[in-house]
């Protein structure tokens, strides 16, 4: 309905409509071949860009009206006048007046979609400014509102520029058909633009976050490589100190601290680069036949000093009989002293911790049957517990109890992410229960690794290394000093050099056994050195070691191998350098 204010206003523009007149004027019968045709040629141009299918909508309205001019107004998004039309597609004698811009107000299209139905209009230049500068006359105008989802899109109209051609009410179906189709195909293709430009934030937010990752992981990777360069000379040091100061107790003992501190260190420091290469895909897991005792013996010896300390009552049962596993030792000692290590860290002094294995006995299995037997490794204590609230998420990376961060050993709360990467890689399982704060912990892993294969007892670890020529390359002067000062308390003879240049002069006059070189120094790199020293006939059964922070990049690298004949991850163990030198 037309508004109540300006009535005489209203007056004049009822008296230019003609759609009254639609229903006087002869009916015709519809043609409906020519309207199916139609409708197949524009679901063929729902596929085309944007500008074309409109194009073809107007040029079938035109056809089936048989009007002189057709077109599309669009509610115009970019005008500076926020009430606009834009004639976004016209075909026929007004084709040159596409992007012609009309008020939304004062236009034919405008009074459509104010009364909300088709309106024919007769001789309407003389009742809209807006049209006068359209050349050709227009005798009538017939405009059918194109309905949206919140507001109509616009109108789609057709126009007569003779006296003799008049539009009726099987031309207002037609064109209220048309109308129609138009709403959906813009429908179609705003929820096409929609969806693309939620897919466009969706993959920038998906890149931001990889990006944001991939930094992440790049600053842990970096940070623990700058952490191991200052850990080796000080671990070589403490252990250089405590063989020279065997005969004083005093000093042992502050060693002690020194020592389980530079521990701690070098766990967290571990935890960080194994956190990164988890990420990367680059922390390795090296399957071997063993006895899982001797893991379990190792993971409490890890753990057992700091447990004395804390006054802690620490067992382990174990079955009777020695049960084989094929597993990475090395890695399930990390899991199993990281979880004692938990337990030691989160149970007041004179708490209990218990570790329990239940294992089937592998010379009960059939000898032809390789199919792995589950063990199950159960860790209980009555320590601090964990908040209900916080248990769903404790293998989550760098997640603690807010109270934990206030402990001097509490650490990063990368451990457990590790562990359970290391279960999983096993095709195990872990789990962690807790009554509440304070009504302890229970942790139990499923491991299906158990077999029937036997093999002996592991023997002791010894720090016996037979003597050596040994050749230390590294820029930090601490470093080699620290390492050197420990391999000649072993008897070994050692030189010294701080670059690539000053190495290739030593060994002119000194015939290394094994070159440990470091990787990373200014001016000549530990690969430039290594290829340099290859070409020394001297050198050509020296053993060349890589020193690395960066261990998962050493052990996928085409380049390492090509270069060097192993590597160690800085700070190296004396245990590393025995099977070094064994090499």
């Amino acid at each position: 309905m037309l508004s109540h204010s300006g009535a005489a206003a209203d007056t004049q523009l009822v008296q230019l409509l003609a759609t009254g007149e639609l229903d006087k004027r002869p009916r015709r019968e519809p043609d409906f071949a020519a309207e199916n045709e139609a409708l197949h040629t524009l679901a063929r141009a729902l596929g085309a860009p944007d500008a074309v299918m409109l194009q073809t909508l107007v040029e079938t309205a035109q056809a089936l009206c048989g009007a002189g001019s057709a077109g599309i107004s669009l509610r115009d998004r970019d005008a500076t006048q926020h009430s606009s039309f834009r004639w976004v597609a016209v075909s026929g004698r007004c084709a040159a007046y596409v992007d012609h811009v009309i008020p939304s107000d004062d236009s034919p299209s405008g009074v459509a979609l104010k009364l909300d139905s088709p309106q024919l209009f007769a001789f309407p230049k003389q009742r809209f400014p807006c049209l006068r500068e359209i050349k050709p006359e227009i005798t009538e105008e017939l405009v059918v509102p194109i309905p949206g989802v919140s507001e109509p899109w616009g109108a789609l109209w057709v126009m007569s520029h003779g006296k003799k051609h008049h539009f009726d009410n099987e031309h207002r179906r037609i064109l209220t058909s048309l109308a129609n189709f138009t709403c959906a195909a813009l429908n179609i293709r705003q929820a096409k633009a929609d969806a693309e430009s939620r897919a466009a934030e969706a993959e920038a937010a998906r890149r931001a976050l990889a990006e944001a990752e991939s930094n992440k992981d790049n600053f842990i990777a970096l940070l623990g490589h700058e952490l191991r360069g200052p850990l080796a000379p000080v671990d070589s040091a403490l252990s250089a100190a405590q063989r020279l100061a065997a005969d004083s107790p005093a000093v042992l003992s502050a060693l002690a601290v020194a020592n389980r501190q530079v521990a701690q260190l070098k766990r967290i420091v571990s935890d960080l680069l194994d956190a990164s290469r988890i990420r990367t895909g680059k922390l390795s897991v090296r399957y071997a036949h063993g006895l899982l005792g001797d893991i379990i013996k190792d993971a409490m010896g890890a753990v057992r000093e700091e447990a004395e300390k804390h006054q802690h009552t620490l067992r382990a049962e174990l079955p009777r009989y020695p049960v084989t596993v094929f597993a990475d030792a090395g890695r399930l000692t990390q899991v199993f002293s990281n979880l004692l290590g938990n337990a030691v860290k989160y149970t007041p002094p004179g708490g209990e911790i218990a570790l329990r294995v239940e294992a089937p006995d592998p010379t009960l299995i059939p000898e032809h049957d390789s199919t792995p037997r589950e063990v199950v490794v159960t860790i209980r204590d009555n320590g601090m517990g964990i908040a209900p609230d916080l248990l769903p998420h404790v293998f989550d990376l760098f997640t603690q109890a807010p109270g934990v961060r206030t402990r001097t050993e509490g650490g990063l709360g990368v451990g457990l992410s590790v562990v359970r990467y290391l279960v999983n890689a096993h095709q195990g399982e872990i789990a962690i229960f807790s009554d509440g704060e304070g009504r302890g912990t229970e942790v139990t892993v499923r491991l299906p690794i158990v077999c029937r294969s036997e093999v002996g007892p592991v023997a002791s670890t010894t720090h016996g290394i037979p003597p050596a020529r040994i050749l230390l390359v590294d820029d930090i002067a601490d470093a080699t000093e620290a390492l050197a000062m420990l391999l000649t308390l072993d008897g070994h003879e050692v030189k010294r050099a701080q670059s690539g240049p000053e190495a290739l002069s030593l060994v002119e006059s000194f015939t290394p056994d094994v070159a440990l070189i470091d990787i990373n120094m200014p001016g000549m790199d530990g690969h430039e050195v290594a290829k340099l020293l290859r070409q020394r006939p001297q050198c050509a059964s020296t053993r060349l070691v890589a020193l690395t922070g960066f261990a998962g990049a050493a052990s996928g690298s085409q380049r390492f191998a090509d270069d060097f004949d192993c590597y160690l991850v800085k700070p190296p163990s004396l245990e590393d350098l025995a099977e070094v030198l064994r090499g």
